[in-house]
């Protein structure tokens, strides 16, 4: 397992905020909920990028 650099952030940053703007488009009323989901979809995010920066090297 290789170290994150902060070069690294270039790509984790912009797919964190992917996730934001994607599970914030789901449609609720209540705003702890719509808070909630776009925390989820930045964790969920960066958690994939963080698996595609740890998978690249392997195909590679």
């Amino acid at each position: 397992m290789t170290p994150l650099r902060l070069y690294d952030l270039v790509f984790l940053i912009p797919m964190a905020l992917v996730g934001i703007i994607a599970m914030g488009a789901v449609p609720v009323t209540a705003r702890f909920l719509r808070i909630s989901c776009r925390a989820a979809g930045a964790l969920l995010g960066a958690a994939v990028a963080i698996l595609l920066l740890e998978a690249l090297p392997l195909l590679i």
